[in-house]
């Protein structure tokens, strides 16, 4: 009782709902009253007549005493209205929570009993799984002593099958060593004539050969005659030329000469009729005094200009 009313006085007012009317606390029977000065006051009687007999009796002094009762009554009240607008809100909050847990809890049985009946119908899934486990197992069983059976059957089979085929092996292979036998002499045979034909071939081709060697070399050497033939003609034919052209060389150098020498002949008459002349014109200038001295010696170098023949 104490730590609850230590929490209540903790609350601050301002906290709490303000309240327009407050109610008046109920008291129990037989409580009584106190007033300020701390006397009881007897059930029956009310605040303003216990005033009223106060402010009768201390005067001015219980008014003030009064008022502060008032004021603490007045807190009272409001502390113990905020303490019930709590102790409500908590009331409604516990409530919500037991309806809250209550849910919970039924959600909790109805997945209790999901998975209960999930859980007994696994089990019964893998009752049923190793029932037909155990009935394969059983078939398997049978079907391995069928399988062993049958494969020594078999066996059995394969190994007499085996020794036929041995039997019929070592048979078909003396038939393949004779037929190999007479195979190879056969190849021997055909080997050997086609050798002999290959080599007549070959001799064949070889004198075929030979024969268009030899007839290669004859047409080699006649061509090389007649063109042997053809050069020494045309060698005759270019020697003749050349007799030709030496002879005439030989005419026209003796005609060269003979022109040679009319020329000097003729260069020699030309000299001489120069000089002559050039004799006769210095004669006459020489008469003539000066001027005709000056005119001689204008012809005498104007002769002296004139061209000389060639030796």
């Amino acid at each position: 009782l104490h730590l609850a009313q230590a929490f209540w006085l903790s609350v601050a007012p301002a906290q709490l709902p303000p309240c327009a009317a407050l109610p008046k606390p109920d008291r129990p029977e037989g409580s009584h009253l106190v007033n300020t000065m701390g006397e009881p006051v007897p059930a029956g009687h009310d605040g303003g007549a216990i005033a009223g007999s106060q402010m009768q009796a201390g005067g001015q002094a219980n008014l003030t005493s009064a008022k502060e009762a008032r004021k603490r009554a007045e807190l009272d009240a409001q502390l113990l209205a905020n303490r019930i607008a709590l102790l409500k809100q908590e009331e409604e909050k516990a409530w919500k929570k037991i309806e809250e847990t209550r849910k919970r809890a039924s959600e909790i049985m109805e997945l209790r009993k999901s998975n209960e009946h999930k859980f007994a119908a696994k089990e019964n899934f893998y009752k049923a799984k190793w029932e037909s486990i155990r009935q394969a197992q059983a078939q398997n069983a049978m079907s391995r002593d069928k399988a062993r059976a049958l494969r020594d059957q078999t066996k059995q089979g394969l190994m007499e099958q085996k020794h036929v085929n041995a039997r019929c092996t070592k048979e078909q292979s003396q038939n393949l060593l004779l037929q190999k036998k007479d195979r190879e002499a056969q190849d021997r045979q055909s080997n050997s004539e086609r050798s002999a034909y290959l080599k007549a071939r070959k001799e064949d081709a070889k004198r075929r050969l030979e024969e268009d060697r030899l007839a290669q070399l004859e047409k080699f050497r006649e061509d090389y005659e007649a063109r042997t033939a053809q050069e020494e003609l045309l060698r005759a034919r270019t020697d003749a030329l050349v007799a030709k052209m030496e002879k005439e060389e030989m005419e026209l150098i003796q005609r060269l000469q003979n022109t040679q020498n009319v020329q000097a002949g003729a260069y020699e008459e030309l000299e001489a009729a120069m000089g002559h002349t050039s004799q006769q014109i210095s004669s006459s200038t020489r008469n003539f005094g000066g001027s005709a001295g000056a005119g001689s010696r204008s012809g005498g170098s104007a002769g002296g200009d004139r061209p000389q023949p060639a030796a």
